[in-house]
């Protein structure tokens, strides 16, 4: 008989214990297992350990060999580090009606005197002199004297550019934009000598009402000084690509990448999260870049349970093959999966586990990359041997 790690669980006020001897369970959709120990890794350090309120944790009983709901405390849950993806979620059961606010749900038991989790590392870690970059790119900012709109922006904001992988984030909105040309490309150039593999990545949501209004002109000409005369900076435009003309003035100004951001390449599945993301329009973008030389990356946000039935497997192979995707990076969604499990449009399937997803995928596409952070252009299609599969002893 395998290890089976300790339930966790967590008492009124938040302080966590592990049970003498009820066992963790797991969570696939609507299907509540026992973990396997080859699929729990430690829980690297300075993960955060939180609670669910209203809910009881689902354990397994060794002596019953069976299921039972723990009534003498609440679920514990974490939220896996950038570049880590979970392949489960947490079981309990709620005490009310409720739902409960997006985050990235993940299991967390005790074994081997360590927390453990079903968590896989999809991507190399950056090391710690990238995630330094952020500190003193602060720190020009703040001692910069000029008047500055991108400046003023940027530290009002200062988790968009302390990042582990040197990129700097800029969700395209009215507060964002306020900068000319001119100020984008005085910071963003410093933001190149500093950084080793410098990344600006062009956030833009296709879904806000306000985004219809914006004039990108000085974002534009910031994008095509800088290609000229800054060859370090790699620029990536992400977006969920609904709107081609939108595409088509940034691949024009030259950027290196074109990301997609989706939570499914399946068309049904993602009406049942957006009825106003036509996949269509994702595929019709896609086309117009043909032939291009520009990266194409796919953000895919899973979920255990979604991500890894039949249909969803298939679709999203079909798509990265017909679309020659060079990276797929894997992020984990954030949301309560009783918004996705308990939907009426969503028919029942095989669930093949997000692990033999990955595999089936790279053994198809052996060219593909796979990630979790953005990739700068010259790093775009190295092969990081990430994720490891193979079996620990």
């Amino acid at each position: 008989m395998y290890d089976i790690p300790k339930l966790l669980f967590a008492d009124d006020k938040g302080v966590i214990y592990d049970h003498p001897s009820l066992k963790m369970t797991v969570r696939s959709e609507n299907l509540e297992t026992v973990p396997y120990e080859l699929e729990m890794e430690a829980v690297p350090s300075k993960t955060k350990l939180n609670f669910l309120e209203d809910t009881l944790p689902l354990a397994y009983n060794p002596e019953k060999a069976g299921m039972e709901v723990f009534k003498s405390g609440h679920a514990v849950y974490i939220e896996p580090p950038e570049g880590y993806l979970r392949l489960y979620l947490p079981a309990y059961k709620k005490r009310k009606e409720i739902m409960f606010e997006d985050r990235e749900y993940t299991p967390i038991g005790w074994m081997n005197e360590t927390f453990v989790s079903p968590i896989i590392n999809v991507d190399k870690i950056p090391d710690k002199n990238s995630e330094a970059t952020g500190n003193k790119f602060h720190g020009f900012l703040k001692s910069f004297k000029k008047k500055n709109a991108f400046v003023k922006y940027l530290l009002s904001n200062s988790d968009l550019y302390h990042t582990k992988n040197e990129e700097i984030i800029l969700p395209v909105d009215k507060d964002s934009i306020q900068a000319d040309s001119r100020e984008l490309t005085e910071i963003l150039s410093h933001y190149s000598e500093v950084a080793d593999k410098p990344v600006f990545n062009i956030d833009y949501d296709d879904f806000s009402m306000s985004n219809g209004e914006i004039d990108f002109t000085q974002l534009l000409e910031g994008i095509k000084y800088l290609k000229k005369n800054n060859e370090k900076l790699s620029i990536t435009f992400s977006s969920y690509l609904q709107n081609i003309e939108t595409l088509k003035m940034f691949t024009d100004a030259g950027v290196d990448c074109v990301n997609v951001k989706m939570i499914s390449t399946n068309t049904e599945t993602n009406r049942i999260f957006n009825k106003e993301n036509n996949t269509d329009n994702v595929y019709k973008s896609l086309q117009a870049l043909h032939k291009q030389n520009i990266f194409k990356s796919l953000t895919l946000y899973t979920m255990p349970g979604l991500t890894d039935r039949e249909s969803e497997t298939e679709s999203l192979r079909d798509f990265l093959s017909t679309f020659d995707i060079n990276l797929l990076l894997l992020r984990n969604l954030k949301g309560d999966p009783d918004r996705i499990f308990f939907s009426e449009n969503l028919k029942t399937e095989d669930i093949k586990g997000l692990k033999n997803v990955i595999k089936l995928i790279k053994k198809k596409m052996k060219n593909l990359k796979i990630g979790y952070f953005n990739r700068h252009k010259e790093q775009f299609l190295i092969e990081y041997g990430m994720p490891d599969f193979k079996r620990r002893k």
